[in-house]
């Protein structure tokens, strides 16, 4: 009886830890299996931010009272951003439903070149989840002089899932601006320590870094501007790479000892190694580029992109086959992906010199 219920023992503890190895799994890992958070709900979470970040540009540079002692904005414009931002506090869909065609002189055609800047998010999200099981048994037999024969005997059962997931997707800050219908817009997340690409991951620093470098950093009163030209500087493209890295894990090593009887050849002690890890790794790649079409055009005409004509609104919709991504869009759109393309080949061709010594 005695001997059975010691045997009942070891399968239950044997299939007790297989069950453990086993817990957690994900045939095919998602980000949604650690944050609770798709992938459709992270995309739209960034470009939000981007979205921030580009009402925010706008409103500073209409409402701004230095902007208009400058000469930056004329009156009339600035009355309209003005009243623009104090509506924007209690209407959230203030600002999408702004039409920058009401603006005058310069001041609507700073507003046309921030509403055609492109930016394109490729996004790679690697999900790696590993489940090992390695038991170890070692047998003894006692010997009539005192001395034992030891024999051990090891296993292993380890598993591992890996999924990649990698796409692009372009915007223009004129498409995002005049759109705020998801809910996503009015309910911004805070950051996410735990898992950062899940929340706030600071899009809108890297637009407004854009912003400042190339339109609003470098403007100067129209009078002091050379005749026929815009004063629209620094660089017509940008890329941040954003990783990001979480893994959670853990192990246990149960073991049993057996106390000898008799002389038969028997189990002496038995540990089940058990160790589960899951491994996330998340690379965003964010490109911003300045439409020179637009920067160039002192009258430029307006731009809205939901009032686009239909020929341009159909071309803007075929992908392109980039060499190391597919995308879609617009000029500014297709600029801002082709500069994150340059930037994946930098990274990808960079030469590796080793020094021997």
């Amino acid at each position: 009886m005695r001997a059975r219920g010691i045997s009942g023992g070891r399968q239950l503890l044997f299939f007790a830890l297989i069950g453990l190895a086993s817990s957690g799994c994900a045939i095919h890992a998602l980000p949604g299996d650690l944050a609770g958070v798709g992938t459709s709900v992270i995309v739209k979470q960034i470009r939000c931010e981007a979205r921030a970040a580009g009402v925010q540009a706008l409103l500073n540079y209409l409402a701004d009272d230095d902007n208009f002692r400058n000469g930056q904005v004329d009156l009339t414009s600035h009355t309209i951003g003005t009243d623009l931002l104090q509506r924007a506090k209690n209407d959230p869909e203030a600002v999408a439903k702004f039409d920058p065609r009401q603006l005058k002189g310069r001041a609507r055609h700073i507003v046309d070149i921030l509403y055609s800047t492109g930016i394109a998010y490729n996004f790679d999200l690697t999900g790696l989840e590993m489940n090992n099981f390695d038991p170890q048994i070692n047998f003894i037999r006692p010997l009539p002089i005192g001395s034992v024969v030891s024999m051990g005997v090891s296993g292993s059962f380890d598993r591992s899932r890996q999924n990649e997931r990698i796409f692009t997707i372009t915007d223009t800050l004129g498409e995002l601006i005049a759109n705020t219908k998801h809910p996503t817009c009015t309910r911004p997340v805070d950051e996410n320590y735990i898992y950062p690409i899940a929340g706030r991951v600071g899009i809108d620093k890297v637009v407004d870094d854009f912003l400042n470098l190339t339109i609003f950093g470098n403007l100067v009163a129209e009078n002091d501007k050379p005749k026929g030209t815009v004063n629209v500087k620094g660089p017509p493209t940008m890329v941040d790479q954003l990783q990001f890295v979480t893994k959670i894990g853990g192990t246990a090593t149960p073991k049993i000892v057996f106390a000898p009887a008799g002389r038969a050849f028997q189990v002496a002690d038995a540990s089940f190694g058990v160790a589960a890890s899951r491994t996330d790794t998340h690379l965003l790649t964010v490109g911003i580029y300045l439409d020179q079409a637009a920067a160039q055009k002192l009258d430029a005409e307006p731009y809205l992109p939901h009032r686009l004509p239909v020929t341009r609104a159909a071309a803007v919709g075929v992908p392109h086959p980039g060499q190391f991504i597919t995308y879609s869009g617009g000029p500014a759109e297709r600029g801002a992906a082709a500069a994150v393309e340059q930037f994946l080949a930098l990274k990808i061709f960079k030469p590796t010199i080793v020094v021997a010594q």
